[in-house]
């Protein structure tokens, strides 16, 4: 039988994330595994990168086999596991990045999904900034300026403190700055092609690998977004304030103000910003801050209690969310119109 899943992450460290720090040990208490711990897969079932579950009878079991086991149980309508909740230290600035939609990642990549994304600034150094965007009207321009050596300079800087949320579309070009902790909700997937890496060099000496033509082939230069202001609903036991529901995801901030009970019929993936609790008919298990747990679609009756906020994602319900927040629905990116 499913209960909700309080889960132990995957960590990308190391060479792979030359760029990662200590932050996550020293903000969250994780077992981070070296001072270049770069991210958290909190809830991920990415082959050979899967997170376990920590609580109760299945503990030690990973996602992709409780998914291969419960299916629709786990995940409501959901075709396999759609998504990957990380968090992610910045200790130095990342390589600019843009990632495909779903189309172009299965033709080219093997059947993979796309990736869009998330991001919700935890923590950020004085001054902290990001890329978000391109300053070029279209890939025509995009393509003049790579050509003639010029991207870096057309980047489109932003600066972040924490609470900041950003949307992150396939086709954005971006790049995390350093100095930052952020949680990030995306698509299953790992496809991600460098535009620029700064010019640093691997253990190995040379040049990290560029993805040039790719990269120039998914961007979207046009996408000049800005941060997401959210939509605020008052229920029981504090409020919920919406920011994106587009084609992949829904991304919500619980304002927990006491015991809210949590709907059921889609999987909500959940990460506590400070000290909360998972109350179910069976049991309870606390979630401290950085924690996070799965709750099973086919679960009712489940509670998040405490006065704190509680970040959950799950799989979209846009009719509902567009009826219940009514002309304010345009505050949240992907609700009334695709992006």
């Amino acid at each position: 039988m499913l209960y909700p899943l309080k889960m132990l992450p995957y960590f990308r460290h190391g060479e792979e994330t030359p760029w990662g720090g200590r932050a996550l040990g020293d903000y969250f208490g994780k077992p981070i595994p070296d001072d270049r711990t770069g991210e958290s897969l909190e809830i991920s079932a990415l082959p050979g990168r899967e997170s376990t579950v920590e609580n109760g009878p299945l503990a030690g079991m990973n996602l992709a086999a409780i998914l291969e086991k419960w299916g629709k149980e786990l995940t409501g309508d959901a075709e396999g596991f759609p998504l990957l909740l990380k968090l992610l230290d910045a200790r130095e600035m990342l390589s600019v990045q843009v990632h495909p939609d779903d189309a172009y990642a299965s033709a080219h990549e093997n059947g993979k999904l796309g990736k869009t994304e998330a991001w919700l600034v935890i923590a950020a150094e004085r001054g902290a900034k990001l890329v978000y965007g391109v300053n070029a009207a279209d890939s025509e321009e995009l393509r003049a300026l790579v050509e003639a050596g010029k991207l870096e300079e057309s980047l489109r800087w932003v600066n972040v403190q924490p609470g900041d949320v950003l949307y992150i579309p396939h086709g954005c070009v971006h790049a995390l700055g350093g100095g930052i902790v952020i949680y990030e909700i995306q698509q299953s997937s790992d496809v991600t092609y460098r535009f620029w890496d700064w010019g640093r060099v691997g253990k190995d000496g040379q040049p990290r690998a560029l993805h040039t033509q790719a990269a120039l082939d998914v961007s979207r230069p046009e996408l000049k977004l800005d941060k997401l202001p959210g939509a605020t609903l008052i229920t029981t036991g504090g409020s919920r304030t919406a920011y994106i529901s587009d084609a992949n995801f829904e991304l919500w901030r619980l304002n927990v103000a006491g015991d809210m009970p949590l709907e059921s019929g889609r999987m909500l993936l959940l990460t506590s910003l400070g000290e909360a609790e998972i109350k179910w008919s069976e049991g309870s298990f606390p979630l401290a801050p950085g924690e996070s747990c799965l709750v099973p679609a086919a679960l009712e009756g489940v509670c998040v209690c405490g006065r704190t906020a509680v970040m959950c994602a799950t799989t979209p319900d846009r009719p509902a969310l567009r009826e219940a927040l009514g002309y304010r629905a345009e505050l949240v990116a992907g609700l009334t119109k695709d992006i």
